[in-house]
């Protein structure tokens, strides 16, 4: 690794001192709405509970959960334990065994979760946009592109999947497609299957899903994802449970993981592809995931036994217009519906969050976190009119809710705290936090540990 790649800095307690970062514990920038309907009860976690010190893939399952039982983050007093920068932005991270996994542009790295220090990182030979990494029971994969890849010749993509040593990052195998694909995406582990989908060069905007053996690499089965597949290079990692993956590209699908037959699949009007944020996320026998046409984008739930819709909620422009706070603007939004990009849900117990992005205008855009029932029931929404500002794809404990730079309480949406700082890009909305061990890990232009009293 060269020295200059990353650097690591240790971080004092005081606030404000990071990178123009600092720390508010008001919602004095945000404007809730917990008046929607009643809320759930939801039960209590013990007083001092002892903390799950594993996030191993996005969304800390492949069910795409965000959550896992027994995490639990910081509520209050918040520090910054430490932070590294690379050349590039960093993935969203994945933590265990104490390392901190994550990439960057070409390179993937293992940290110490103490101190933020290099345990490992690869060689950057040949790896372009690599994905967020997953982890097995011993190995670390990644999703990649190439870099010497140029739009006129096919034959210089060279994207591949790279199963490296979880302990030394040493490279055990790599599968590299029989045609030209364009990258592969952040993969997602289950019972031993690797799955990864990728977007075919020259083959229009197929998409391609790969199940491969997670270790040796074998190429188990892949579905091509038909009609128009993937939109861009980019394509959301697939959602497994109970043996059955979920993909979301035009068209949403179910596929037996073992053999690779399609269970059902959906061809509704409008697309589940959202450049790598809209993952799906299966809890409580539903699916859950975002969609979007040039007119409206809603999410939706649909049973995972055929495919069959549920509910569907949308956000409208007079919900979204109660935090501009102006009265010019409430009117342009009245009743409208709003563009944009939803992020991958949080499913805990019978209670959804789901992040929203407003696609335009370029000023005065409005993002916001819901927080649904089981049935598609309000219980709360929190907007945010600030251009800076981005939702992230979130992640939950019992009691806390993470959109990456904001922590939200469970009960009303309350924020608890929220990072200030530079404007943040939209690309950093594709990097969901990671809750392991009391830390909040955050990926982006920065990856934080997060600390503080839970």
């Amino acid at each position: 690794m060269r020295a200059d790649t990353v650097s690591r800095r240790r971080v004092m307690k005081s606030v404000g001192i990071i990178t123009g970062f600092s720390i508010v514990g008001s919602d004095s920038e945000a404007h809730r709405d917990a008046g929607l309907s009643e809320q759930s009860e939801r039960p209590r976690s013990p007083s001092k509970p002892e903390a799950q010190a594993t996030w191993p893939q996005l969304g800390g399952r492949a069910a795409n959960t965000g959550t896992r039982r027994g995490a639990w983050g910081p509520k209050s007093d918040i520090t910054f334990r430490w932070q590294v920068e690379a050349e590039s932005r960093l993935s969203g991270a994945v933590v265990e065994d104490s390392t901190v996994y994550t990439s960057d542009d070409s390179v993937v790295y293992a940290l110490s979760t103490a101190d933020g220090s290099t345990r490992w990182s690869t060689d950057a030979d040949r790896l372009h946009r690599v994905s967020a990494p997953a982890v097995g029971d011993s190995l670390v994969y990644v999703g990649s592109g190439s870099s010497t890849a140029r739009a006129n010749d096919r034959n210089a993509f060279d994207s591949h999947v790279r199963a490296v040593n979880r302990d030394t990052g040493t490279e055990a195998w790599r599968f590299e497609p029989n045609r030209s694909v364009a990258r592969l995406c952040t993969p997602t582990i289950s019972d031993g299957i690797v799955y990864t989908v990728g977007r075919n060069v020259g083959g229009g905007t197929v998409g391609r899903l790969y199940a491969l053996d997670g270790a040796s690499g074998e190429l188990l089965w892949t579905h091509e994802t038909g009609r128009s597949g993937i939109n861009g290079y980019d394509a959301p990692p697939v959602a497994v449970a109970d043996g059955v993956a979920y993909l979301a590209a035009d068209e949403l699908i179910a596929i037996d993981g073992a053999t690779g037959t399609v269970n059902w699949s959906t061809d509704p009007e409008g697309t589940y592809r959202a450049m790598g944020a809209n993952a799906p996320a299966v809890a409580n026998g539903r699916l859950y995931v975002g969609r979007g046409t040039d007119t409206a984008t809603t999410f939706e739930a649909r049973s995972i036994t055929d495919g069959s819709l549920l509910w569907e909620h949308s956000i409208t422009r007079s919900q979204a217009s109660r935090a501009t706070r102006t009265a010019r603007r409430r009117m342009e939004m009245e009743g409208k519906p709003l563009l944009g990009e939803w992020t991958t849900p949080a499913v805990i117990d019978e209670s959804v969050y789901v992040g929203f992005n407003e696609r335009s205008p370029r000023t005065n855009r409005t993002s916001v976190v819901t927080a649904l029932r089981s049935d598609g029931t309000v219980r709360w929404q929190t907007s945010f009119a600030d251009d800076r500002h981005v939702v992230y794809t979130p992640a939950t404990t019992e009691k806390t809710l993470y959109t990456g730079d904001t922590a939200l309480t469970h009960d009303d949406g309350t924020i608890r705290w929220r990072l200030t700082g530079p404007p943040t890009r939209r690309v950093d909305a594709f990097a969901p936090p990671a809750i392991a061990d009391g830390t909040v890990y955050i990926g982006g232009a920065t990856l934080r540990a997060i600390t503080g009293r839970s």
